[in-house]
């Protein structure tokens, strides 16, 4: 009887890493022998056993012949005559098809050492192709050793096992466990090319496959295709270390993405309402643990508002930590966020940008949590108590979204600088407009009893904020009214508001001036050292 160690601890060893596991295999052992010498049997489906010491797995060598279809369709012959050559043979790949016997000799009958120098993946021979479950671990393999290459002759094998139909043989949990353990090594963009490159991704998982080729809006998305978006976003997450879950989230948030129809190509309006379908589908086909379903669900619904998060209104912004239960889990809140940034940095150039809406979201949570929601709804009747949680939550976000915004006035000759400050862009276009307003009275006393509606757009954010001071001016004129309160909402360069006020009273307001127009003097709109928002100009008076 000899015992040898096999498999990854010697590929391992051999590559420098850290040995986590060690397996054993037996040449010339029976079970009763092994019994016999203390061990424990607990092998199912072929001999296996725990040193009774160690508790390290040793199995006795064995044999393979395919006998059905699928991966579980074996027939294993177990006998003291297999030698460690016939062991060796029925593995995977080269690089796995080593051992080490009890004085650290190497033994290396397929060229195992060879391959690892060469950094390829490489079958052992055509019984490859009698397990599907190894094209799923080859592609795994690519996602942790990053430098390897497949063996073309082994992508042909593959090929031809998925055209052969022998991967749809593979059961739904042996498919998830398999990509799961992928998703969690450092380059798990590998794992899908692999899959990509012999046909099993558009088998597998269509939904992720039909990404590829689908173009994106260009001053949005610098690598145009969905399908590159989505790997560089699950390969951002991986060099972030993020949990599972996030990963999967990452991997499925643009699903939709591929099924837009053509002719809407490059948009893709509507893609988050179709992705959290297709991420519903593809859970349930692969049996997806719950935790890792949900959370990629809430990304695939709402990364977009996250991604717009500085420019919701607060009780949109409300509406959405109700929607991903942040109140209830803020560590899936946490995850949620986590997701949501991958999102933003898989793309090229966008590694080192600004991102500030997951703190603005942290910030609004914190903030929406100070209510007591028990003391409000003992505060009104029963069936209003959600309304009036809701209204007060929203009232503290609000609040929590103008901190450390002001607005201020400049001279310049006979007119008047206005300025606005705020931790966002929409912010300081709120504050220069309170800021114009204070040239003609104090915002603080202009009631909030008529909201009027203004919408503009402009090419670049110093003329929007011009075009939006000359659009209050004109409804100020139009409609005889001051302006205290305002909300403003941008997408990109598309500016909604709303401005909340009364009719002029010349015994109340005390107009100082009349406002003829904002002007291009002084024109500026950029961050400051500090960095916040700042939007000003000079308006004529």
């Amino acid at each position: 009887m000899k015992t040898y160690i096999v498999g990854g601890a010697v590929r391992d060893r051999l590559l420098g890493l850290p040995v986590a596991d060690r397996d054993h295999v037996v040449v010339g052992a029976t079970p009763d022998a092994m019994v016999a010498l203390g061990y424990q049997p607990v092998g199912k489906d072929f001999p296996v056993f725990l040193h009774p010491k160690t508790h390290e797995e040793y199995a006795l060598a064995r044999t393979e012949r395919k006998s059905g279809h699928g991966y579980k369709g074996f027939k294993v012959y177990a006998a003291p005559e297999v030698t460690l050559e016939e062991d060796l043979r029925r593995r995977d790949l080269t690089i796995n098809a080593m051992a080490e016997d009890a004085a650290g000799a190497l033994v290396d009958p397929y060229g195992g050492q060879r391959d690892l120098a060469a950094k390829i993946f490489r079958h052992v021979s055509e019984a490859f192709a009698e397990d599907p479950v190894r094209i799923l671990r080859l592609a795994r393999f690519a996602a942790r050793f990053t430098d390897f290459v497949v063996a073309p002759e082994t992508n042909a094998l593959m090929r031809q096992m998925v055209d052969n139909g022998e991967i749809d043989a593979l059961v739904p949990e042996r498919v998830w466990q398999e990509i799961a353990r992928g998703l969690m090594e450092a380059q798990p963009s590998r794992m899908f090319q692999v899959l990509r490159d012999c046909g099993a991704l558009a088998r597998l998982f269509p939904e992720i496959d039909r990404l590829f080729g689908v173009p994106q809006p260009p001053q949005h998305h610098p690598e145009i295709d969905a399908g590159v978006h989505v790997m560089l976003v699950v390969d951002w997450a991986a060099r972030q270390g993020m949990s599972l879950p996030v990963r999967f989230a990452a991997l499925t948030h643009d699903l939709g993405k591929g099924v837009t129809p053509p002719e809407l190509w490059p948009r893709h309006h509507g893609h988050e309402a179709r992705s959290v379908e297709l991420v519903r589908a593809l859970s349930e086909r692969i049996r997806v643990p719950a935790d890792c379903r949900d959370l990629a669900v809430a990304v695939a619904r709402d990364h977009g508002n996250a991604h717009r998060a500085l420019e919701l209104r607060p009780g949109t912004v409300v509406e959405l930590l109700e929607r991903v239960d942040a109140f209830r889990r803020p560590e899936r809140f946490e995850a949620f966020l986590q997701a949501c940034e991958c999102d933003f940095r898989g793309r090229p150039g966008y590694e080192d940008k600004p991102f500030p809406e997951p703190d603005y979201l942290r910030q609004a949570l914190q903030a929406a949590q100070t209510i007591d929601a028990a003391e409000v709804a003992r505060s009104v009747e029963p069936a209003r108590i959600r309304e009036a949680i809701f209204q007060a939550r929203t009232r503290a976000v609000a609040a929590s979204r103008s901190q450390g915004a002001h607005w201020e006035h400049f001279p310049h000759q006979a007119d008047m600088g206005v300025r606005g400050i705020g931790p966002t862009l929409a912010a300081a276009f709120e504050q220069t407009a309170l800021a114009m307003t204070a040239v003609v009275t104090d915002p603080s006393g202009v009631a909030a009893n008529e909201a009027v509606d203004i919408r503009c757009e402009a090419p670049d954010d110093e003329l929007l904020l011009v075009d939006w001071l000359n659009a209050l001016i004109l409804e100020m004129a139009a409609r005889r009214m001051l302006f205290g309160r305002f909300e403003v909402r941008l997408d990109g360069h598309h500016l909604h508001a709303t401005a909340w006020g009364e009719p002029v009273d010349l015994d109340k307001h005390r107009p100082a001036v009349e406002i003829k127009g904002a002007t291009y003097t002084e024109l500026r709109v950029r961050k400051n050292d500090a960095g916040q928002w700042l939007a000003q100009c000079v308006v004529d008076v």
